[in-house]
């Protein structure tokens, strides 16, 4: 299955076949190169049921949506069930690196966990600990859901006029200030999708088939500052694609019957053709570097400060945890992690999967380590992801059957070394940088 991403007249086919940082089926032993001193994964949530209430969505297709065991937006126990996986398999691969013991109950002291302050989030966190600590008792902490110590969340009653003006902006200037280019950019697999809700045909659904249904490129188009929470209000037929697009990817990795993923209509070469569209809409909701820095700021001052504090072994103000950790989850969302590499200009690929994917479950790692010659604290990064079918079929995981990894090169940071290791100093300054407003 090959997937790839649309943008304007250009279509990118990628194939990744495992090159640097992509682990298959082959042994995935971690790196022994430089002494291994901590490591933050910011994962997203594992397996949920689609946001939309039941039904909401049926006007839009030609059958009712699917049923799922849980309520809107929560964690399945599928997804729970790999969420403890993917946590067996961290605690496998450090183990193997030797940050720690493989076997045993670890010192709490030296392990964080944190989520969002909702039920996918944290019910993931716990499936996470479970399967990196089996039938131990680590703690998962609830992030706040405003305020300085709010890691996943994003408050913006403070944002000013020219803040949104300014957001809505920086969107319009990466797509020719006109925001119905977003559907023309992507014509070829919105009709795609089209056909897909519809049962048809790209181009010949009946007036029976359409009658009382809400069309795709019928959607209006706009890109406004928001008058809301949020920084930026952007109505587009991606948008709404975008999250269809999502919702059979969820129903795919979920497990169900092919006959109830997109009803039928669809194959796994198809799915991952059309989560190009969610990718697209989310390159430009995520990662503009104007929204991003204004959503992921604060998450990534703290990602360095705590860095900062490993390397130390001593307070660091803003710094996650306390010193003396080693490891730390950082649960949240997709947002949290695209607009992250949005902010930093980080970018990966995984076989048969979207550009930047952020599947469910999939993690941006960041590890610190010490060099043995000079003593020098480098930064190394990778996104970690199970792979389509892994997820569907609960593929056990181990050295041998490890998820998807790629190492990430930071931009303005990283030396063509391998890992694309950043000093940690010159990390520091990265984000510092990108995160002040007079540099924008």
């Amino acid at each position: 299955m090959v997937m790839f991403r649309h943008w304007g007249a250009r279509a990118l086919y990628v194939v990744v076949i495992a090159a640097f940082g992509v682990f298959g089926n082959a042994a995935a032993s971690a790196p022994a190169d430089g002494d291994l001193q901590m490591v933050i994964v910011l994962s997203r949530h594992g397996v949920r049921s689609p946001t939309a209430k039941p039904g909401a969505l049926d006007v839009y297709s030609f059958k009712p949506w699917p049923k799922w065991p849980v309520d809107p937006g929560y964690l399945t126990p599928h997804g729970k069930q790999l969420m403890t996986m993917m946590g067996g398999w961290y605690r496998a691969y450090y183990a193997d690196a030797g940050l720690l013991p493989a076997n045993g109950c670890l010192n709490s002291a030296s392990i964080y966990v944190t989520a969002d302050d909702e039920e996918r989030t944290l019910e993931s966190a716990r499936g996470l600990a479970d399967g990196f600590d089996t039938h131990c008792a680590l703690d998962v902490h609830a992030s706040m859901k405003s305020g300085p110590d709010a890691l996943f969340s994003h408050d913006f009653s403070n944002a000013s006029d020219a803040d949104r003006n300014l957001a809505a902006a920086a969107v319009l200037g990466r797509i020719g200030n006109d925001s119905a280019h977003l559907a023309a950019a992507n014509a070829g697999l919105l009709a795609d999708m089209q056909s897909v809700l519809l049962g048809c045909a790209p181009g010949s659904c009946t007036a029976a088939q359409t009658t009382g249904k809400k069309m795709l490129m019928d959607q209006n188009s706009s890109i406004a500052p928001s008058n809301a929470d949020g920084l930026i209000s952007i109505k587009s037929p991606l948008h709404v694609a975008s999250t269809f697009a999502e919702n059979f990817f969820l129903e795919y990795v979920e497990g169900m019957p092919m006959s109830d993923v997109a009803w039928g209509n669809i194959t796994p070469t198809k799915l991952g053709q059309l989560l190009t569209l969610h990718s697209s809409y989310s390159d430009i909701s995520e990662r503009t570097p104007v929204v991003a820095r204004a959503y992921a700021g604060n998450l990534a001052t703290r990602i360095a400060a705590t860095l900062q504090q490993g390397a130390g072994s001593k307070p660091v103000a803003g710094a996650i945890g306390k010193p003396g950790t080693k490891f730390m989850f950082l649960v949240g969302h997709d947002t949290n992690i695209e607009t992250l590499a949005g902010l930093l200009d980080m970018h990966w690929m995984l076989s048969e999967q979207p550009v930047d994917p952020t599947f469910t479950g999939g993690a941006l790692v960041f590890e610190l380590r010490r060099a043995a010659m000079t003593n020098e604290y480098t930064v190394r990064a990778f996104y970690v992801s199970q792979s389509l079918e892994q997820m569907r079929q609960s593929t056990p995981l181990d050295l041998q059957h490890s998820p998807e990894k790629a190492a990430v090169f930071i931009p303005g940071c990283s030396q063509s070394t391998p890992g694309y290791d950043c000093p940690l100093d010159r990390f520091v300054s990265l984000v510092s940088r990108v995160t002040s407003t007079s540099t924008h």
